[in-house]
């Protein structure tokens, strides 16, 4: 089963020595269970992540992760 992604692919070009790019790239995929826990669960509570709520919760209740809520304290 294929991972779902948060963000869109992009492009990471390589550097040489003195830092400039170079025309090699690879591709670098932004899916679920490539994210930092920290990251998921901002993503969890971010408006912008609605649509991936689902993919987010899944993915933290996998790491036995605390979910987040709103609630201020």
């Amino acid at each position: 089963m294929a991972s779902c992604k948060l963000k869109p692919s992009s492009k990471k070009y390589k550097r040489d020595a003195r830092g400039k790019m170079t025309k090699q790239w690879t591709w670098e995929h932004f899916t679920v269970s490539n994210t930092k826990t920290e990251d998921l669960k901002t993503f969890y509570l971010n408006e912008s992540y609605s649509r991936k709520k689902h993919l987010i919760k899944n993915e933290l209740i996998k790491r036995n992760e605390e979910i987040p809520t709103n609630k201020a304290s």
